[in-house]
Protein backbone atom coordinates (compact mmCIF):
# COMPACT_ATOMS: atom_id res chain seq x y z
CA UNK A 1 0.00 0.00 0.00
CA UNK A 2 1.36 3.41 -0.93
CA UNK A 3 0.82 6.58 1.09
CA UNK A 4 0.10 10.03 -0.35
CA UNK A 5 3.01 12.40 -0.91
CA UNK A 6 3.72 14.80 1.94
CA UNK A 7 4.25 17.63 -0.55
CA UNK A 8 2.44 18.17 -3.82
CA UNK A 9 -0.43 15.89 -2.92
CA UNK A 10 -2.72 17.93 -5.21
CA UNK A 11 -0.22 18.74 -7.96
CA UNK A 12 3.46 19.25 -8.72
CA UNK A 13 4.49 22.01 -11.12
CA UNK A 14 7.73 21.65 -13.07
CA UNK A 15 9.26 24.99 -14.07
CA UNK A 16 12.01 25.49 -16.67
CA UNK A 17 13.84 28.82 -16.28
CA UNK A 18 16.95 30.52 -17.70
CA UNK A 19 20.07 30.46 -15.48
CA UNK A 20 19.71 34.05 -14.24
CA UNK A 21 15.97 34.03 -13.47
CA UNK A 22 15.26 34.35 -9.74
CA UNK A 23 11.81 36.00 -9.77
CA UNK A 24 9.52 33.41 -11.34
CA UNK A 25 10.19 30.71 -8.76
CA UNK A 26 9.88 33.20 -5.89
CA UNK A 27 6.62 34.72 -7.17
CA UNK A 28 5.06 31.33 -7.78
CA UNK A 29 6.16 30.07 -4.37
CA UNK A 30 4.63 33.14 -2.70
CA UNK A 31 1.21 32.36 -4.19
CA UNK A 32 1.19 28.56 -4.37
CA UNK A 33 -2.17 27.02 -3.44
CA UNK A 34 -2.21 24.47 -0.61
CA UNK A 35 -1.10 21.02 -1.69
CA UNK A 36 0.78 22.22 -4.78
CA UNK A 37 4.57 22.04 -4.91
CA UNK A 38 7.09 23.72 -7.21
CA UNK A 39 10.16 22.11 -8.81
CA UNK A 40 12.54 23.99 -11.13
CA UNK A 41 15.24 23.22 -13.67
CA UNK A 42 17.58 25.57 -15.53
CA UNK A 43 19.06 25.50 -19.01
CA UNK A 44 20.97 27.85 -21.28
CA UNK A 45 19.13 29.47 -24.16
CA UNK A 46 19.34 31.90 -27.02
CA UNK A 47 16.64 34.50 -26.32
CA UNK A 48 15.35 35.02 -29.86
CA UNK A 49 16.72 31.92 -31.66
CA UNK A 50 17.03 33.77 -34.98
CA UNK A 51 18.70 30.94 -36.89
CA UNK A 52 17.65 27.33 -37.40
CA UNK A 53 20.71 26.21 -35.43
CA UNK A 54 19.87 28.50 -32.51
CA UNK A 55 16.26 27.32 -32.52
CA UNK A 56 17.42 23.70 -32.52
CA UNK A 57 19.70 24.40 -29.53
CA UNK A 58 16.85 26.09 -27.69
CA UNK A 59 14.46 23.22 -28.34
CA UNK A 60 17.02 20.57 -27.37
CA UNK A 61 17.76 22.23 -24.02
CA UNK A 62 14.09 22.82 -23.28
CA UNK A 63 13.05 19.28 -24.13
CA UNK A 64 15.92 17.76 -22.13
CA UNK A 65 14.88 19.81 -19.09
CA UNK A 66 11.24 18.82 -19.63
CA UNK A 67 12.10 15.14 -19.78
CA UNK A 68 14.18 15.34 -16.58
CA UNK A 69 11.43 17.12 -14.68
CA UNK A 70 8.96 14.49 -15.84
CA UNK A 71 11.00 11.88 -13.95
CA UNK A 72 9.98 13.64 -10.71
CA UNK A 73 6.30 12.87 -11.36
CA UNK A 74 5.19 16.35 -12.28
CA UNK A 75 1.54 17.20 -12.97
CA UNK A 76 2.32 19.90 -15.54
CA UNK A 77 5.35 21.71 -16.95
CA UNK A 78 5.99 25.39 -17.69
CA UNK A 79 8.68 27.23 -19.69
CA UNK A 80 9.30 30.58 -18.01
CA UNK A 81 10.77 32.77 -20.71
CA UNK A 82 8.57 35.05 -22.79
CA UNK A 83 10.65 36.11 -25.80
CA UNK A 84 12.16 32.65 -26.53
CA UNK A 85 8.73 31.01 -26.33
CA UNK A 86 7.48 33.55 -28.89
CA UNK A 87 9.74 32.27 -31.69
CA UNK A 88 7.28 29.54 -32.73
CA UNK A 89 3.53 29.41 -33.34
CA UNK A 90 1.51 29.76 -30.15
CA UNK A 91 1.29 26.17 -28.94
CA UNK A 92 4.16 24.58 -30.90
CA UNK A 93 6.64 24.56 -28.00
CA UNK A 94 4.01 23.31 -25.59
CA UNK A 95 3.28 20.41 -27.94
CA UNK A 96 6.99 19.60 -28.17
CA UNK A 97 7.38 19.71 -24.37
CA UNK A 98 4.43 17.36 -23.98
CA UNK A 99 5.89 14.98 -26.53
CA UNK A 100 9.17 14.90 -24.58
CA UNK A 101 7.54 14.50 -21.17
CA UNK A 102 4.00 13.11 -21.74
CA UNK A 103 2.80 15.96 -19.50
CA UNK A 104 0.53 18.96 -20.18
CA UNK A 105 2.81 21.93 -20.76
CA UNK A 106 2.65 25.72 -20.87
CA UNK A 107 4.96 28.43 -22.20
CA UNK A 108 5.00 32.08 -21.17
CA UNK A 109 4.20 33.55 -24.59
CA UNK A 110 1.32 31.15 -25.25
CA UNK A 111 0.01 31.60 -21.70
CA UNK A 112 -0.14 35.38 -22.11
CA UNK A 113 -2.24 35.04 -25.27
CA UNK A 114 -4.39 32.32 -23.71
CA UNK A 115 -5.01 34.58 -20.71
CA UNK A 116 -5.98 37.51 -22.93
CA UNK A 117 -8.39 35.30 -24.87
CA UNK A 118 -9.92 34.03 -21.62
CA UNK A 119 -10.38 37.64 -20.48
CA UNK A 120 -11.95 38.62 -23.79
CA UNK A 121 -9.19 41.14 -24.50
CA UNK A 122 -8.56 41.84 -28.18
CA UNK A 123 -6.20 44.81 -27.83
CA UNK A 124 -3.40 45.58 -25.36
CA UNK A 125 -0.77 48.04 -24.25
CA UNK A 126 2.54 46.18 -23.80
CA UNK A 127 5.21 46.94 -21.18
CA UNK A 128 8.60 45.22 -21.35
CA UNK A 129 11.86 45.63 -19.41
CA UNK A 130 13.81 44.63 -22.53
CA UNK A 131 15.02 46.48 -25.60
CA UNK A 132 12.66 47.97 -28.15
CA UNK A 133 13.64 45.18 -30.57
CA UNK A 134 12.73 42.39 -28.13
CA UNK A 135 9.51 44.15 -27.21
CA UNK A 136 8.62 44.47 -30.89
CA UNK A 137 9.32 40.73 -31.31
CA UNK A 138 6.82 39.94 -28.57
CA UNK A 139 4.31 42.41 -29.98
CA UNK A 140 4.58 40.74 -33.39
CA UNK A 141 3.87 37.36 -31.79
CA UNK A 142 0.71 38.67 -30.17
CA UNK A 143 -0.39 40.35 -33.40
CA UNK A 144 0.05 37.04 -35.24
CA UNK A 145 -2.20 35.44 -32.64
CA UNK A 146 -4.95 38.01 -33.19
CA UNK A 147 -4.17 40.43 -30.33
CA UNK A 148 -3.71 44.06 -31.42
CA UNK A 149 -0.84 45.86 -29.68
CA UNK A 150 -1.91 49.49 -29.59
CA UNK A 151 1.09 50.80 -27.63
CA UNK A 152 4.35 49.45 -26.28
CA UNK A 153 7.05 50.69 -23.91
CA UNK A 154 10.53 49.26 -23.24
CA UNK A 155 12.96 49.95 -20.40
CA UNK A 156 15.96 48.92 -22.53
CA UNK A 157 17.47 46.11 -20.46
CA UNK A 158 19.44 43.38 -22.23
CA UNK A 159 18.35 39.77 -22.56
CA UNK A 160 20.08 36.68 -21.23
CA UNK A 161 23.60 35.78 -22.33
CA UNK A 162 26.09 33.58 -20.45
CA UNK A 163 27.92 35.69 -17.87
CA UNK A 164 25.86 38.83 -18.46
CA UNK A 165 24.57 40.49 -15.30
CA UNK A 166 21.01 41.67 -15.64
CA UNK A 167 19.14 43.97 -13.27
CA UNK A 168 15.55 43.25 -14.26
CA UNK A 169 14.84 41.46 -10.99
CA UNK A 170 15.81 44.66 -9.12
CA UNK A 171 13.20 46.89 -10.80
CA UNK A 172 10.76 48.01 -8.10
CA UNK A 173 7.06 47.27 -8.67
CA UNK A 174 6.30 50.95 -8.04
CA UNK A 175 8.60 51.90 -10.93
CA UNK A 176 6.89 49.40 -13.20
CA UNK A 177 3.44 50.57 -12.16
CA UNK A 178 4.32 54.22 -12.87
CA UNK A 179 5.83 53.36 -16.26
CA UNK A 180 2.82 51.26 -17.26
CA UNK A 181 0.37 53.99 -16.30
CA UNK A 182 2.34 56.45 -18.45
CA UNK A 183 1.65 54.37 -21.57
CA UNK A 184 -1.32 55.48 -23.66
CA UNK A 185 -3.69 52.59 -22.95
CA UNK A 186 -7.03 54.36 -23.35
CA UNK A 187 -8.16 52.12 -26.22
CA UNK A 188 -6.63 48.89 -24.91
CA UNK A 189 -8.71 46.10 -23.40
CA UNK A 190 -5.86 44.98 -21.13
CA UNK A 191 -2.31 45.73 -20.02
CA UNK A 192 0.49 43.18 -20.58
CA UNK A 193 3.65 43.13 -18.47
CA UNK A 194 6.26 40.98 -20.18
CA UNK A 195 9.25 39.27 -18.58
CA UNK A 196 9.41 36.32 -16.20
CA UNK A 197 12.28 37.91 -14.22
CA UNK A 198 10.19 41.04 -13.62
CA UNK A 199 8.46 41.36 -10.24
CA UNK A 200 4.72 41.81 -10.86
CA UNK A 201 2.68 39.81 -8.31
CA UNK A 202 2.74 42.53 -5.58
CA UNK A 203 1.08 45.12 -7.84
CA UNK A 204 -1.32 43.33 -10.19
CA UNK A 205 -4.48 44.02 -8.18
CA UNK A 206 -3.51 47.65 -7.50
CA UNK A 207 -2.63 48.27 -11.13
CA UNK A 208 -5.92 46.77 -12.30
CA UNK A 209 -7.79 49.06 -9.93
CA UNK A 210 -5.81 52.09 -11.07
CA UNK A 211 -6.10 51.32 -14.79
CA UNK A 212 -9.66 50.02 -14.69
CA UNK A 213 -8.84 47.01 -16.86
CA UNK A 214 -7.25 43.55 -16.62
CA UNK A 215 -3.52 43.16 -16.17
CA UNK A 216 -1.71 40.12 -17.54
CA UNK A 217 1.93 39.50 -16.62
CA UNK A 218 4.16 36.72 -17.92
CA UNK A 219 4.54 35.04 -14.53
CA UNK A 220 0.86 35.41 -13.64
CA UNK A 221 -0.38 34.03 -16.97
CA UNK A 222 2.09 31.14 -16.93
CA UNK A 223 1.18 30.29 -13.31
CA UNK A 224 -2.53 30.37 -14.22
CA UNK A 225 -1.98 28.18 -17.28
CA UNK A 226 0.21 25.63 -15.46
CA UNK A 227 -2.17 25.34 -12.52
CA UNK A 228 -5.18 24.86 -14.79
CA UNK A 229 -3.37 22.23 -16.82
CA UNK A 230 -2.52 20.46 -13.55
CA UNK A 231 -6.21 20.48 -12.61
CA UNK A 232 -5.96 23.21 -9.95
CA UNK A 233 -8.56 25.99 -10.30
CA UNK A 234 -8.17 27.94 -7.06
CA UNK A 235 -9.05 31.63 -7.07
CA UNK A 236 -5.97 33.64 -6.05
CA UNK A 237 -5.42 37.39 -5.37
CA UNK A 238 -3.62 37.85 -8.70
CA UNK A 239 -5.98 39.96 -10.77
CA UNK A 240 -9.11 39.28 -12.78
CA UNK A 241 -7.51 36.35 -14.53
CA UNK A 242 -7.56 34.25 -11.35
CA UNK A 243 -11.17 35.20 -10.67
CA UNK A 244 -12.46 33.73 -13.92
CA UNK A 245 -14.78 30.78 -13.59
CA UNK A 246 -12.99 27.44 -13.89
Amino acid sequence: MTSPAYFGDRARLGLVVPPNNTVCEAEWASAMPPGVSLHAARFRLNPLAKTAEELDTLRTGLLDASAMLAEAEMSALAFACTAPSAVSPRHAMETAMTAASTLPSATAAAAVVDALVALGAKSVALFSPFSAAVTAHEAAFMEQEGIRVLAQHSLGHGTYAPGRRLEIHRIAPAEVQAAVMAIDHAGADALVLSGTNLVTFPMIDALEQQAGKPVVSSNQALFWSALRKAGVHDALPLGRLFRLAA
